[in-house]
């Protein structure tokens, strides 16, 4: 019998040096009302994990308390040691619902609208017939994504979410009435040159990279495909529309591709060779001509 206490006392002992300081001074006291019950199966009535359970007889007639948990939820009670307080189940859910995640698929198909399905796709609406349809139709596709996760989150680096961000950027730059906006003062010259974009629709197409290379996670290979569809861009257009507009297209599809992208990529500065441009439209016009055409240009758009 007392080699038999020895060896209970060795084993508790045991027990009590792996258990932080918090945990061991309620050990003992614990262990004798309730044995070796784990103490989260104590909750499972109050917790909603399942039926009551009830505790063990305690030894030395002492009375067992209730299995329910503690009364005073704050200060733990005297079955919940330092620690083991439970989370009511109510906060827990509302905490969740705060970050509930939208499904994307309304996104997706709003996107489709606009045939939207990469980056360049929403440079590439720049070439659109008429823009002043265009923005209306992105307006709407824009009001009702923000419609549809107004109550809940995409995760930072969904597609589609990022792909919405760039067309965001597009609308700011391109269909907002602002004529001060600083945005659109910057890329003045490419909406000037709107109706020679709009003959590059061939030529953007043929410049658009593999489907779904902005996926990819290596970053370094990331980067230079964005890259090479900027130069494209620029060596294009400067071939029919001249080196300034160019220089503008190149600058805006890199802030809305960016945009549209999980990973950030760095513009190259080092512009192409183009020796067969074609003369910039403030060149080969006259001033007369050029004040008209901006004057049209700014009735049109603002």
């Amino acid at each position: 019998m007392k080699l038999k206490g020895t060896l209970l006392a060795a084993v508790l002992l045991l027990v009590l040096i792996h258990l932080q300081i918090s945990e061991a001074i309620w050990f003992p006291w614990y262990f004798h009302r309730y044995g070796l019950e784990p103490h989260s199966a104590r909750h499972k009535g109050a917790g909603g994990g399942g039926g009551s359970v009830t505790a063990p007889a305690a030894p030395s007639g002492k009375q067992t308390m209730p299995a329910g948990g503690a009364k005073d939820k704050n200060k733990g009670g005297p079955t919940c040691p330092p620690g083991y307080e439970l989370k009511d189940p109510k906060s827990v859910r509302e905490a969740g619902s705060a970050t509930r995640i939208c499904d994307d698929n309304p996104v997706l198909m709003q996107l489709a609208r606009l045939y939207v399905v990469s980056p360049e796709r929403i440079v590439l609406l720049l070439a659109q017939p008429s823009l002043v349809d265009s923005c209306a139709e992105i307006r709407d596709v824009l009001a009702n994504i923000h419609a549809a996760t107004s109550k809940c989150v995409l995760t930072p680096d969904n597609i589609y979410g990022k792909l919405s961000d760039g067309l965001d950027y597009f609308k700011e730059v391109v269909c907002e009435g602002d004529c001060e906006g600083s945005s659109r003062k910057r890329f003045a010259g490419l909406l000037e040159a709107q109706n020679c974009i709009r003959e590059m629709r061939t030529d953007m197409i043929e410049c658009e990279a593999p489907p779904d290379w902005y996926e990819t996670r290596n970053k370094s290979k990331l980067c230079q495909i964005y890259n090479d569809v900027l130069d494209c861009y620029y060596t294009r257009a400067a071939m029919l529309c001249g080196i300034e507009s160019a220089k503008q297209l190149r600058s805006f599809a890199a802030d809305s591709m960016g945009r549209a992208m999980n990973q950030k990529c760095e513009v190259s500065k080092k512009l192409p060779r183009v020796d067969n441009a074609m003369p910039s439209m403030a060149t080969s016009s006259s001033p007369m001509g050029m004040a008209i055409f901006t004057l049209v240009l700014i009735v049109i758009f603002c």
